[in-house]
């Protein structure tokens, strides 16, 4: 009587790969996946922006206090 192996599905092995990935590396990968939908969200928040006289130092306070609040 022979024994049928059966192989794991498609995405089981996807699950099973990504499962040996690093933060860094899911980060890069989810980035990769959705470029386009975060793409196009950055540039319908920032259609209105006019950043011609805004410091890129103006920039990470303004992310780091909506970030962390006044704790900056």
């Amino acid at each position: 009587m022979e024994m049928i192996q059966q192989q794991p599905s498609t995405f089981a092995q996807m699950i099973d790969q990504l499962r040996n990935k690093s933060d860094a590396e899911l980060k890069m990968l989810y980035l990769q996946f959705f470029k386009n939908d975060l793409n196009e969200e950055w540039k319908n928040i920032t259609q209105s922006s006019d950043f011609k006289n805004t410091t890129e130092e103006d920039i990470i306070k303004a992310i780091q206090k909506n970030r962390y609040g006044n704790h900056v």
